[in-house]
This record gives C-alpha cells, sequence and structure tokens, in this order.
C-alpha cells in the first residue's frame, strides 16, 4: 500500500472513531415509581416511537409529566405530560459522563490511530 492509501485509511478511522464514540451517557431507569426527581435531571421518557426529552419529571399514579428540556425548570405554563399508561421507558440522562465518556475515547483513539499511522508510514 502506498502512503497516501494508509493515511487516507487512518483519516477514515479517525472520523469513524469519532463519530462511533458521541454518547449522552444514557441509562435507563429501574423503576418509573411515583415522585419528584431532581430537577436538574435530565430524561428520556419513551412513547411508542416518540421521545420527549425533559427534565423536573414528575410521575403520579396515572401521569407523567416533565418541562422540555430547553425550557427552564422554572417554567410552569412549558409542562407537558403523558399518561403513564402510554409510557413505554424512561431514560435518565447523564450529559457529564457521557461527555467524559466520549472525550476520552476520542483522545484515546486518536492517539492510537495516528501511532499507528505514523508507526506504518516509518515514523519512529
Amino acid at each position: 500500500m502506498g502512503r497516501r492509501q494508509w493515511w487516507r485509511g487512518c483519516v477514515t478511522g479517525l472520523g469513524l472513531g469519532l463519530l462511533a464514540s458521541c454518547g449522552a451517557g444514557w441509562r435507563r431507569a429501574a423503576t418509573v415509581s411515583p415522585g419528584e426527581w431532581r430537577p436538574r435531571q435530565q430524561v428520556q421518557v419513551w412513547s411508542g416511537t416518540r421521545s420527549y426529552q425533559w427534565h423536573a419529571l414528575v410521575v403520579t399514579a396515572d401521569s407523567v409529566t416533565g418541562i422540555p428540556f430547553h425550557q427552564s425548570v422554572d417554567c410552569a405554563r412549558c409542562r407537558a405530560g403523558l399518561p403513564r399508561s402510554a409510557v413505554d421507558s424512561v431514560r435518565e440522562g447523564r450529559p457529564v459522563a457521557g461527555f467524559w465518556k466520549t472525550f476520552g475515547l476520542v483522545i484515546g483513539a486518536g492517539v492510537a490511530i495516528l501511532a499507528v499511522c505514523c508507526r506504518s508510514l516509518g515514523g519512529n
């Protein structure tokens, strides 16, 4: 293989690694029991094929309500809801943890790919 082919392969591998590493740190909530969640806790509420990204989630015996994530937690008129029977699942977002995992993966994978590319091109 020529140097250009190796270089293209390295750049392509790095690009694919960057795309694959993006993640918000979502995890499925074990239970969705009545009560209030932490106001800034980011959640995805799934109903059928739709998802709603909310915070300030309140779960009652018959409904799940929250404020769209792009709105302030103090915006009471912005609160939206679904009947609890329509909710398929809830996922908790951990954007800070997701950021650090993505950061570590991007830096680690990038350094590894560049090291392999440099080594294969004859660098020391």
